[in-house]
């Protein structure tokens, strides 16, 4: 096979004994002889609605700038 690695996905304790891919391209499932199954997220929007979500309360401290608290100025909460 040709071509450069981009990413590694570091979950399973074994190893990935199958992956899937969603119709839209959005999530990757795979499956590890440890008996476990992951689904990945790589719908970028989500991503950063989470992202966002989970830097959320940065808003409230002190000692967080003024351009830092505003970065997900103009990004959506979850539902």
């Amino acid at each position: 096979m040709e071509g450069r690695e981009l990413h590694t996905l570091k979950g399973h304790s074994g190893s990935v004994t199958s992956i899937s891919f969603s119709p839209n391209g959005k999530t990757i499932a795979s499956a590890s002889s440890d008996g476990t199954i992951i689904l990945w997220n790589f719908d970028l929007e989500d991503l950063l609605v989470r992202g966002c979500d989970w830097l959320r309360d940065q808003k409230t401290n002190p000692n967080v700038s003024k351009s830092d608290k505003d970065l997900c100025k103009h990004i959506g909460t979850q539902k």
